[in-house]
Order: structure tokens, then sequence, then C-alpha cells
């Protein structure tokens, strides 16, 4: 599936290091905190969340044992 041309310049700005470290930024910043708590509050950020849970899991230094404990944990919460 191709990416539409908006879509493709949002993708290779984010993947550049200029766009990580604004993104980074924005993440740790009291404004960007409350603009993720309250897009995953919706329904549709519930579902990115569920979508990309895995792939934060992943980049975490969790043992086996707790990532299944955490992903065991939020399965049953469904």
């Amino acid at each position: 599936m191709a990416l539409d041309p908006m879509k493709g310049m949002i993708a290779a700005y984010l993947a550049s290091p200029k766009g990580k470290e604004a993104l980074h930024n924005y993440l740790a910043s009291p404004e960007g905190k409350k603009t993720i708590c309250e897009y995953i509050a919706t329904p549709g950020g519930k579902e990115t969340v569920q979508q990309i849970l895995p792939d934060i899991l992943d980049a975490l230094p969790l043992t086996p044992e707790n990532r299944a404990l955490i992903t065991g944990s939020l399965k049953s919460r469904n």
C-alpha cells in the first residue's frame, strides 16, 4: 500500500534525526504528555495503543516473564 505524498513526507521527517528529536521533545513536554493522554482516552487512541503496544514492549528491557505478565494482564482487561 503506497503512502499518499503528505504521509510520506511525515514518515520521512519522523525517521530523520531532527524529526526524532522533535518528537521526543514534544512527548517529553507537559503539553505533549497531555495531548497523548487525551488521545489515548478516546476509542481510536485505545485502538492505536493496542496496535503499537507489542512494539513498545519489545523496545523495553523486560524479561520474558515480565512481558508475559503485562500482556496477560492487558488481555484479561479486554
